[in-house]
C-alpha cells in the first residue's frame, strides 16, 4: 500500500519477504549507532546472518512484519527500506512481542505511527488482543509513539533502564 507521510514522501508498505534480506541487512546497517542500541537494547555494529533470514521468514499469523521501502523516480534502482515493524506472537497466548524500528532521516513525519497502525490491524485480524514490548527509558520517539496511540507504559520489575509498552490491537 502506497502512503503520503506528512512531509509530502511516499512510502510502500508491505510485507517482509524471504528476497528482502539483502535490502534489510543494508537498513540495519544505514541505522545510526544510538537508533540500533535503542531498538536491540544493545550496541551492536551488524546483525548476524541467521537473524537477518530469521526476520525475512514470516508466517503471516504468529510471527509479522511489514516494511516501508522507498522507489528512486527513474525506477532503475532497488528499493530501499526505511522502516520495519513485526510482532512475533507469545506461545498460547492472545498478546505478541511488538518491535519497530524507522531509518534516522525518516522519524517525526508519521511513518513509526502508520506501520504501528498496520500491523495492529493485522494482530486483530489473527486474534492476537495486545501488542507488548520493551523500550529503553531514553527512547524520547517510542514514548511519544505509544502516547500519540493511547498505549500504556508502565516500569518493568528487574528490567533496570526499560518501560514495558502494552497496546491494544
Amino acid at each position: 500500500m502506497r502512503v503520503q507521510l506528512n512531509d509530502a514522501r511516499l512510502v510502500t508498505i508491505r510485507p517482509i519477504l524471504p528476497s528482502d534480506l539483502d535490502a534489510l541487512r543494508a537498513f540495519f546497517a544505514a541505522l545510526s549507532r544510538a537508533t540500533r542500541r535503542l531498538r536491540f537494547h544493545s550496541s551492536i555494529s551488524e546483525l548476524s546472518e541467521p537473524l537477518l533470514r530469521e526476520f525475512t521468514m514470516i508466517n503471516h499469523r504468529d510471527h509479522v512484519a511489514f516494511v516501508a521501502e522507498t522507489h528512486d523516480a527513474a525506477g532503475d534502482q532497488p528499493t530501499t527500506l526505511v522502516a520495519e515493524a513485526r510482532y512475533i506472537r507469545n506461545a498460547d497466548s492472545e498478546s505478541a512481542e511488538f518491535a519497530l524500528v524507522v531509518a534516522d532521516n525518516w522519524r517525526r513525519i508519521g511513518l513509526g505511527t502508520t506501520l504501528t497502525r498496520i500491523l495492529a490491524q493485522r494482530a486483530r485480524i489473527a486474534g492476537v488482543l495486545r501488542l507488548c514490548g520493551d523500550v529503553l527509558e531514553d527512547n524520547k520517539a517510542m514514548r511519544g509513539l505509544a502516547h500519540a496511540l493511547g498505549a500504556r507504559l508502565s516500569r518493568g520489575i528487574g528490567f533496570g533502564q526499560t518501560l514495558r509498552l502494552s497496546l491494544k490491537a
